[in-house]
């Protein structure tokens, strides 16, 4: 009895901190929108190019392997059924709809998620943050604003690369490995692609960039016990965005579902 007590304690404190939690990084949404028509383009191109240009590389590989590996696992079950063009037709499915954007979002969190959670900590432990409040200035809207908007705008750009390395991974494995002539895959891919999937790809990436940003300001600004609270608020930062994305992406699949089929 004993122990039960103990699990449901544990289940109960871990709620109050996620319930928590959700409300603070909702009140922290509300003030960046209200700071957002004082926002400033200069810092923001900043944040764009430094998370968004530099993050194609390994967005780029990260979602080729992605397209390799589903064309990969699904060949040996759709050759048993003699279905072996339509590896073209799942890859392509399965990376626009899906595996694009989740996977640039979950490789997002550790790039930029701990690059902004460890700067805000930063400048939190060092009493950074608490000057520019005493000089008058919103670190709303000079700090978490232009990350915000920067990883969101890139988050969209990227996911678009991603779609297509993770397509051209496909590419590469179907006509290599499993004999599927280059023109016919190129067909094949081209006609599962539904073009109501790329706009849904993108609201999706723009909402894990929203995740990942105010995860990682939310901890960065509420960081505290020098080195040792940075560390933790970047940890912190990664493993909550993560889950975040993942709990956020079963959420737009039920809407979108519930959307095209109605039920």
């Amino acid at each position: 009895m004993g122990f039960i007590a103990r699990i449901f304690g544990i289940l109960g404190r871990m709620a109050i901190m996620w319930a928590d939690e959700l409300g603070q990084m909702g009140r922290l949404v509300q003030r960046t929108l209200f700071s957002l028509p004082r926002m400033r383009p200069e810092p923001t191109a900043v944040q764009m190019l430094r998370f968004g240009i530099r993050a194609v590389p390994i967005i780029s590989m990260v979602n080729l392997f992605v397209g390799m590996i589903v064309a990969v696992s699904m060949s040996s079950t759709l050759e048993n059924f003699n279905a072996i063009n339509r590896t073209a037709e799942i890859c392509a499915v399965a990376v626009t709809r899906e595996l694009g954007p989740l996977m640039t979002g979950l490789t997002m969190s550790g790039f930029a998620g701990a690059a902004i959670a460890a700067e805000i900590a930063s400048m939190n432990v060092n009493e950074e943050i608490l000057a520019l409040e005493a000089g008058a200035l919103s670190p709303i809207r000079f700090l978490v604003l232009p990350r915000v908007i920067g990883v969101m705008t890139m988050m969209m750009c990227l996911t678009l690369v991603a779609d297509v390395m993770g397509m051209f991974g496909g590419f590469i494995v179907g006509t290599n490995l499993l004999n599927i002539s280059p023109l016919q895959y190129i067909d094949i891919n081209n006609k599962a692609v539904e073009w109501p999937d790329i706009p849904k790809g993108l609201i999706k990436a723009a909402a894990y960039g929203m995740i990942i940003t105010i995860v990682a300001c939310r901890q960065g600004l509420s960081a505290h016990g020098g080195a040792l609270g940075v560390g933790r608020a970047t940890t912190t930062a990664v493993v909550r965005s993560i889950v975040c994305i993942i709990a956020a992406a079963l959420c737009f699949s039920i809407l979108f579902h519930w959307a095209m089929t109605g039920k």
